[in-house]
């Protein structure tokens, strides 16, 4: 039998006693007296427990939903559509590229020549105090002006830049400033002045970024210094690319030129003027296959999901469980929502969920007839990609905006899985709620564990005092027991 330890005072007689000695009341009996009250923090941490568990049941809900506004995402991306599945008879030569506008075809093509870039080489280059072994770093002491003309080989266009060279400056410094030099006739300051340098066996070489005939000038008081003097300057001359194809001559300045054929890339690696190769680009439907199969996979996760939590199970058994959000009128909503959407959409051009092969079973599970996706992709790809997403943006804006289908989908979606300060979704103020119900339940258990305290504290003064009352009514008995002998005796 436990016990608790105190001093006591019962009348005139001071004794330190053992509660429940007596009397034999101990804390186990006092635990007993109070466990009404350690019942009622029992019943509230029940509720709490609860309310944590339909909040947890939130949380993946919100999860689920954010997995399914990603795969929405990939059916609001340009990339997914109408991508194209390239071929070459011979990449070592040249390959294909295209954009989602661009038309399945195949192409001939006979590369004969490469294009090459115009380009100037200068002299090694020493120090001004005649030093010829140096290092690309090293300040070369001469200051003035170096200017570069870089001009079309008829004359018709021609920019030139002037740089002011510093005796602190080094090759590398100055290879930097070519680099970095701006177009002089654009206003904005953004547009490169189109030429390369690079620094080999300290001599400047400098070329022309865009590739064909050019002329490259070297002038100013430094021209000499840097060793371009005109007896020592060598100069290469660029040349077009020149190719046929399907049968046509063409040249251009450019060895992946973009403009030959209407959202194709050329792009040329190797001339061989006696082989033909052939090009091939075709639509890749696999993508967009994908990413609406992705979507219908993550539906079905989250509708079975929220059936899950609202399960009301089999009340007829005793130990019938139910989902943790069983009868939650606003996930009951989130669900018709959700199955109202599934199937709606403007329909573009002929182009519904219901001609794309979407459909759903009676038990709610939506599927996909791959054999009619493929064939509204083949008939009018432009009128899918309308049909899930129309991008709105303007040109500035930081967020995608946008109609159709996806638009639908993720508007509903957004408005129980918003976190935004000001427009929080449905999810997110419901488990504010929970929280505040929460910090309420604490506050109760916090005031009935001092209820609890102060009654156990007050059992202790009460019984402890009792037992000192009757020990000492037993010590003054026994004294008059003692007494009374005495006399007999």
């Amino acid at each position: 039998m436990s016990s608790i330890t105190t001093s006591t005072t019962a009348g005139s007689i001071s004794s330190s006693s053992y509660m429940g000695q007596y009397t034999g009341i101990t804390s186990d009996t006092i635990d007993q007296l109070l466990q009404s009250d350690e019942l009622r923090k029992t019943v509230i941490q029940n509720k709490i427990d609860k309310i944590n568990t339909k909040s947890q049941a939130w949380t993946d809900i919100s999860t689920r939903l954010s997995n399914l506004t990603s795969k929405l995402d990939v059916l609001q991306d340009e990339a997914t559509y109408q991508t194209k599945k390239v071929t070459s008879s011979d990449d070592t030569i040249a390959t294909i590229s295209g954009t989602s506008d661009s038309m399945e075809g195949s192409y001939d093509l006979v590369v004969k020549q490469l294009a090459t870039a115009s380009k100037i080489t200068g002299d090694v280059v020493s120090k001004a105090d005649g030093t010829t072994k140096i290092s690309t770093k090293d300040a070369l002491g001469y200051s003035g002006k170096l200017t570069i003309t870089n001009a079309s080989a008829d004359g018709s266009e021609s920019k030139t830049i002037e740089l002011d060279i510093k005796a602190t400056d080094s090759l590398k410094d100055i290879a930097n400033a070519i680099n970095n030099a701006k177009d002089p006739s654009d206003k904005e300051g953004t547009k490169s002045a189109g030429l390369k340098a690079t620094i080999v066996n300290n001599q400047l070489v400098v070329t022309s970024e865009e590739m064909g005939d050019r002329k490259l000038t070297i002038g100013g008081d430094l021209k000499d210094k840097l060793g371009f003097a005109d007896n020592v300057v060598k100069r290469t001359k660029g040349q077009s690319a020149e190719f046929t194809l399907d049968g046509i001559d063409m040249t251009r300045n450019s060895n992946s030129p973009t403009d030959v054929v209407d959202g194709v890339t050329l792009n040329f690696k190797k001339a061989d003027a006696s082989k033909t190769i052939t090009l091939g680009l075709t639509n890749d439907t696999d993508k967009e296959l994908s990413a609406v199969k992705d979507f219908v996979s993550q539906y079905n996760s989250v509708m079975s999901f929220l059936s899950e939590k609202m399960d009301v199970g089999d009340p007829s058994k005793s130990d019938n469980t139910t989902g943790a959000l069983a009868g939650d009128s606003t996930l009951i909503s989130l669900q018709s929502k959700l199955q109202s959407t599934v199937l709606g959409g403007k329909s573009v051009n002929g182009v519904s969920a219901s001609t794309l092969g979407l459909s759903v079973d009676r038990n709610g599970t939506l599927s996909l007839d791959e054999t009619k996706f493929k064939a509204q992709l083949a008939k009018n790809p432009n009128a899918v990609k309308d049909f899930f997403f129309v991008d709105t943006s303007s040109k500035y804006s930081t967020e995608k905006t946008g109609t159709g289908y996806t638009a639908d989908f993720k508007a509903v979606i957004d408005r129980y899985t918003s976190t935004k300060s000001g427009s929080e979704g449905v999810i997110s103020l419901r488990k504010s709620s929970y929280q505040s119900e929460i910090k309420d339940y604490n506050k109760q258990i916090e005031r009935i564990t001092e209820q609890i305290a102060t009654k156990r504290a007050r059992y202790v003064t009460m019984f402890t005092n009792l037992d000192a009352a009757i020990g000492n009514l037993q010590s003054q008995f026994s004294y008059f027991q003692s007494q009374n002998s005495s006399r007999n005796s």
